[in-house]
Parts: C-alpha cells; structure tokens; sequence
C-alpha cells in the first residue's frame, strides 16, 4: 500500500501542500515512517527513484546555480508524476 506516498503526491499536485512541505514530508516518511515495510519492491523502486530528486530540492536559483545537483521545483514536480505513474500502473516497468 502506498497511501502516504500517493496522498502526499495529490497534494503537491493539486497546490494542498508546497512543493518544499511535499519534499519534507516525503523525505520524512521514507527514512522514518512505518509504510515503506508494507512496499512491493517495485513500489519502492519507484518512490526511491522520487526521493533521489526531492532530497535535492532547493527553492533558491542562486543556489542552484551554484551546486548543479540541486533541484527545483519543475524537477520534484516532474519526479512526483513519474513516481504517480508507475505506482498506478503497479510499478510493473522498471523505473528510468
């Protein structure tokens, strides 16, 4: 089940949450919260593959700038509906 990670992506989709709250939380909820022991390891491939974007998030173009690794809100957003998709479509395709 991937109520969380799922809900979480609505929000920031649909302006609930900001795209810096969805990066937190989904930061939050993959090292410390109880749901990723119930992912089918294709689940957790996919949300992996999102948290390896929203753990570089950085609101700040100067910053940016600075340290190409570093990401916006375009890239989380991006990464957010990538993540959507494959877990909709039972992450049964490798993630890209």
């Amino acid at each position: 089940m991937t109520a969380t990670f799922l809900s979480l992506i609505e929000a920031v989709q649909t302006g609930l949450i900001t795209v810096g709250e969805f990066s937190s939380s989904i930061e939050r909820e993959w090292n410390f919260g109880n749901e990723r022991a119930t992912l089918s390891e294709a689940q957790k491939a996919a949300i992996q593959q999102m948290f390896d974007v929203v753990v570089y998030y950085s609101p700040y173009p100067n910053e940016r700038a600075r340290i190409p690794i570093y990401r916006d809100e375009k890239d989380v957003l991006h990464a957010a509906q990538a993540c959507r998709a494959l877990i909709e479509a039972g992450a049964s395709s490798p993630p890209c």
